[in-house]
């Protein structure tokens, strides 16, 4: 059984079933790349999620908005490294308001779309290389 949650929108009562968070990825093309020798590039936008019922009627609220990326962004290691720093922020700012369970497949969805996090010894190597550029 749901338990839901009173809320008054615009003078009326309606009923809030929150039931699971997730991605809701929005894109737009753009004319030329960001990085690289592309013709043309994709901006990818990740914005988490709640699914909810309200009235019975399903909605989507706006949790937070997670990045903003280009496709020939992230297959840059150190911009991916820079995405995963900035979507790191942004789970640390919400804390515990993501369930556990909702958290893994967010984390699912980002992977597939970006890459995996790097690890300490690719982000060891990327301030080197960083550090020699300088």
């Amino acid at each position: 059984m749901q338990q839901g949650v009173v809320h008054k929108f615009d003078g009326a009562a309606a009923k809030l079933y929150t039931t699971s968070m997730f991605i809701r990825w929005q894109s737009r093309p753009r004319k030329r790349a960001q990085f690289g020798r592309y013709e043309s590039d994709t901006h990818w936008r990740a914005i988490l999620v709640e699914s909810a019922r309200i009235d019975g009627k399903p909605r989507q609220r706006h949790i937070a908005y997670l990045a903003g990326f280009t496709e020939s962004a992230a297959r840059i290691p150190a911009q991916q490294r820079f995405l995963w720093e900035h979507i790191e922020k942004q789970f640390k700012r919400l804390g515990k308001r993501i369930p556990a369970k909702d958290r893994e497949s967010i984390m699912a969805a980002l992977i597939k779309k970006i890459g995996k996090p790097p690890t300490k010894a690719q982000r060891a190597k990327l301030d080197r290389q960083r550090a020699r550029l300088g």
